[in-house]
């Protein structure tokens, strides 16, 4: 069919659209590649949307309550629009040519062979934007990492179709082996160099599962493969850490168990001692897409009402719940790298959907590079367009006729479901008849491989930009227009599902770039809170970040809504309208402290130490003075009795000799031991004369000692 032959009708006059809640009336104009509104108003405002972004349109037959017919558009990128046609017929043919010039049958047909860029854009070339030779060269490839090697053996998309031409490989592996280790990988996507860590030199390498099935196959060339890459940097108790390479498989661990029945699975860790193994609990596409779908339904009314969405929906969504588990895989990467000086090779299935996540994120952390606009552009080239993200099948480009729904008219009844199916059998007709069956992309089957996995690496980004507002070149909104640009097949990046279609297309030839558009409005998305002279602390070592998986919030801007109304849902369930306010609010203020506290941490722990410290000493020096004055004091007594016995004794023997110098005859004669009433009468003589010096050789004294309770008392004795 032509494109002629497609449209049914290019103009409607007097259409109202409505947008959250909002009426304006204006002309309804139909394009090759846009749907354009214009605004009855002086300012003539337009409203332009491009087929490609179409996710779902209903048409809903004229109706005498409401008085009109209406179609409802929800976009890729979270708009919502209703149109309201006084006409059935003009609503029926506006519904029909969006159908035709929505669903394509190839990619040739899209609006990226047809744009004209402005000068701005046709002055710039950022095609080039990114070569790996380069990139992988700023990392220490043929300089400090000598452990690497460029390989050519891709060098014409035989040996592995969905990988980029440039591989890098560690040095002390042939490309003769390499041929081995490809045929028990899952589509020869063998472990490739991502990144090199440049405060330690470990690295990141990404592959697709190993092809192990039910009978355990293993390879000695796989094995020794990973052998080489984890031995290409040797880091033994650096900073009290020890090496443990890790092998990161993103996919929960029952759906790796599983792919073992169909002849792939996961690694048989006793034949990879050097390392250990984790699964990332990461669901597969399907799930992703299933808990888009329910975001959709939560704000499904945002046409034709300004409330806020449902929150019910939103929360068993699980949408944050997914975030937090990516963020969560690339954090634990990430540490392993920086924090134990160990090797990371992530896969997940095929190694291009969670595995770029994971690998990108990480990356990010880990180097300052990655967080500049020129930086993240590099980044989406090498681990998403270079290593073959499949873009096409997971974006749905060329739609399909499921999206377009008519409700069922006044004669209708409750057939809608009958009279659908019966539209679309007759329209996928209609297309194999015109030569457009052949392209499975283009059929309704080709729905169920879409999923918004770049989507979601895009919202785990924004995530970091949240909590790390100082450590980012570009704003929220760069983010938010690269997830539009995603949809809207205006540039040729986005449109195929590796590098070597879109060589074999010769995209570069015929579209422009979707870098042109960031990179001639730089500006724009610049962020004024960006200050690069943090990541150049002692000597680079405060550089890396790491986000706390469990600070996710809504990313409220591309959905359409204020903080608040999104905020009401968490991870944790749903709360009340003024409980998200104040959760925005201290969340605010938490960033605004985030700083503040990080500085402060270091003296905290300081003072906390000395304190410790001095508490200890000063225990141990009253023990010890206790101890000491416990010893003397018990011992005074003993001293005072030894003093008052030779006080005694001197007065004795003093007064003998007293007795003695005055002896009478009486006193000097001798008596008989037996005279007992004369020794009596001597004895008490003398201890009037003892008494007359004040003396008392058993005066009394106390003793402290630890009772039984471990309490001082005291005893007198």
């Amino acid at each position: 069919m032509s494109a002629l032959e497609k449209f049914k009708i290019t103009q409607v006059l007097n259409v109202q659209m409505v947008r959250r809640g909002v009426h304006s009336t204006g002309a309804l104009h139909l394009t090759t590649h846009h749907l354009i509104f214009r605004e009855n108003s002086p300012s003539n405002k337009e409203v332009w949307v491009c087929y490609p972004i179409l996710a779902y349109v209903e048409r809903r037959p004229y109706s005498a309550f409401t008085g009109f017919s209406a179609i409802r558009i929800r976009c890729r990128d979270f708009s919502f629009i209703a149109f309201h046609f006084q006409n059935e017929s003009e609503s029926k043919l506006v519904f029909e040519t969006l159908q035709l010039l929505t669903c394509l049958s190839s990619v040739d047909n899209l609006y990226a062979f047809y744009y004209h860029p402005g000068s701005a854009e046709r002055s710039v070339n950022t095609w080039d934007i990114y070569d790996p030779v380069k990139e992988f060269q700023r990392l220490g490839v043929g300089s400090t990492a000598d452990a690497w090697r460029f390989t050519s053996v891709n060098e014409n998309y035989q040996f592995c179709p969905s990988y980029p031409k440039v591989l890098v490989v560690p040095s002390s592996i042939s490309d003769s082996v390499l041929q081995y280790v490809g045929r028990y990988r899952s589509k020869a996507r063998i472990p490739a160099l991502s990144y090199i860590h440049k405060l330690n030199n470990c690295t990141i390498t990404r592959s697709s599962q190993p092809l192990v099935g039910l009978k355990q196959n293993r390879s000695p060339q796989d094995e020794g493969f990973v052998r080489a890459i984890f031995s290409s940097t040797l880091i033994e108790n650096a900073y009290g850490a020890s090496q443990e390479n890790l092998i990161a498989d993103a996919r929960p661990t029952t759906n790796a168990i599983a792919q073992t029945a169909l002849g792939a699975g996961s690694e048989n860790m006793e034949n990879y001692r050097s390392s250990r193994k984790v699964y990332l609990g990461i669901d597969n596409i399907h799930v992703m897409r299933d808990s888009l779908n329910k975001v959709y339904e939560a704000l499904k009314d945002s046409d034709i009402t300004p409330l806020p969405p449902n929150r019910e929906l939103l929360y068993k969504s699980g949408w944050l719940k997914h975030i937090s588990t990516i963020i969560e895989g690339a954090v634990l990467m990430g540490k392993r790298l920086h924090l134990y000086h160990s090797h990371v090779l992530v896969h997940c299935s095929d190694g291009w959907d969670r595995t770029a996540q994971l690998s990108s994120l990480a990356q990010i952390f880990l180097d300052p590079y990655f967080r500049t606009i020129d930086g993240f552009m590099v980044l989406v080239e090498k681990e998403w367009l270079a290593f073959g993200h499949r873009f096409a099948e997971r974006c749905g480009h060329l739609s399909s006729e499921k999206v377009f729904v008519q409700t069922s008219d006044k004669t209708g009844g409750g057939n809608s479901a009958a009279h659908q199916a019966f539209n679309n059998v007759i329209t996928a007709a209609k297309n194999a008849a015109n030569g457009g069956g052949s392209n499975a992309t283009g059929t309704s089957a080709g729905l169920k491989y879409t999923a918004p996995v770049f989507h979601q690496f895009l919202d785990c980004v924004y995530q970091l930009l949240r909590q790390f507002p100082d450590r980012f070149e570009f704003t929220e909104r760069f983010l938010r227009r690269m997830l539009y640009h995603l949809y809207s097949c205006q540039y040729g990046n986005f449109l195929y599902n590796c590098e070597r279609e879109r060589e074999e297309a010769r995209v570069e030839d015929r579209a422009q770039s979707v870098w042109d558009y960031f990179v001639v409005r730089r500006k724009e998305f610049l962020n004024p809170k960006f200050d690069p002279s943090l990541d150049y602390v002692d000597r680079g070592a405060n550089s890396v970040i790491f986000p706390d998986p469990k600070r996710i919030q809504w990313w409220h801007e591309v959905f359409g809504r204020t903080e608040e109304e999104m905020s009401v849902v968490t991870l944790n369930g749903i709360g009340s309208s003024a409980t998200a306010s104040r959760d925005v609010q201290r969340q605010r203020a938490h960033a605004t402290q985030q700083r503040q506290e990080s500085q402060q941490q270091y003296q905290q722990a300081f003072d906390q130490f000395k304190e410790v410290a001095n508490s200890k000493l000063a225990s141990w020096a009253s023990s010890i003075a206790s101890s000491s004055k416990e010893l003397a004091h018990a011992a005074s007594p003993y001293l005072q009795t030894l003093q008052s016995s030779s006080l005694y004794a001197d007065a004795v023997e003093d007064e003998v000799g007293v007795q003695k110098s005055q002896s009478t005859p009486e006193l000097g004669r001798n008596y008989d031991d037996n005279d007992e009433e004369q020794k009596e009468k001597e004895r008490q003589d003398a201890l009037r004369r003892l008494a007359a010096l004040n003396l008392d050789p058993l005066d009394s004294y106390s003793i402290t000692h630890r009772g039984s309770e471990g309490a001082y008392v005291d005893e007198t004795r």
